[in-house]
């Protein structure tokens, strides 16, 4: 029950802070990065949803590292939880441009 409400609660504010990036008013990074790190520590569904997602488009995996790099090194346990969707490395899904490569294993 616990779990199903802090899913809920964390998927609004990550809709809150989606509106909140294309608007003037601060604070859109953290309630990102904040509902994320609720999501991926409560729902191992969304933890591999989100790892599936950084695999197949590029761009989203662009934004979630830059992420973990902008919230990380401030508030480490988001930066932790964020790091344990990134994708796997293979040759299969690697290109020269990914980012994959800059990541840290």
């Amino acid at each position: 029950m616990i779990n199903l409400l802090l899913t809920i609660i964390a998927s609004i504010v990550l809709l809150f802070g989606l509106i909140s990036m294309v608007t003037p008013i601060p604070g859109g990074t953290i309630m990102i990065a904040g509902s994320l790190t609720t999501l991926i520590c409560v729902s191992p569904r969304a933890q591999s949803y989100i790892r599936a997602m950084r695999t197949r488009i590029n761009w989203f995996n662009k934004a979630v590292f830059w992420l973990e790099e902008k919230v990380g090194t401030r508030i480490s346990f988001m930066g932790e939880a964020l790091e344990k969707t990134r994708p796997d490395i293979t040759e299969d899904n690697m290109n020269d441009d990914d980012i994959s490569k800059k990541q840290p294993l």
